[in-house]
């Protein structure tokens, strides 16, 4: 079970290196980029950058996190990881420098979606919360962990 977890892992890490780099292709204020297990380190010229890879999420991935530091998580986009969002919303709510992307490298036309918490929660209707978030889950193809690998 630990190896598959691994490949998954991999593929993420890869897959959210290969994302920071397109995005800076432009500006170029990318430093360094750190790659370690389950997590991608990235030193632009003016932050620091930290990409935790946990293709489920759980309750722990909210202890990992620093509220001083820019975290974002990088998470397959599954119902469970939908839930996940959804039910730890207030407690996610907390990070201002918190971002979670939703991704399915696999899927078309839109491969990922992202989410700041912090600011959403700030700008939202909360009325319409739920249907919103479900709204952006849905423009992405959902993916588990058992069908990613039957894909890598």
């Amino acid at each position: 079970m630990a190896e598959k977890k691994d490949v998954i892992v991999k593929f993420l890490r890869e897959w959210a290196v290969g994302y920071v780099k397109h995005r800076d292709i432009l500006t170029k204020n990318i430093v360094d980029i750190k790659e370690e297990q389950d997590m991608v380190i990235v030193k632009f010229r003016d932050k620091e950058q930290i990409f935790l890879i946990r293709p489920t999420a759980d309750d722990p991935v909210t202890e990992e996190i620093n509220k001083e530091k820019n975290i974002c998580v990088v998470m397959l986009n599954s119902k469970e990881n939908f839930n996940f969002l959804i039910n730890k919303w207030n407690k996610l709510i907390k990070f201002e420098k918190l971002t979670l992307f939703f991704v399915n490298p696999f899927s078309e036309p839109d491969k990922k979606w992202f989410i700041s918490p912090y600011v959403h929660n700030k700008i939202c209707d909360k009325d319409s919360l739920n249907l919103g978030l479900k709204t952006m889950f849905e423009t992405v193809e959902s993916i588990t962990e058992k069908e990613l690998m039957k894909k890598i």
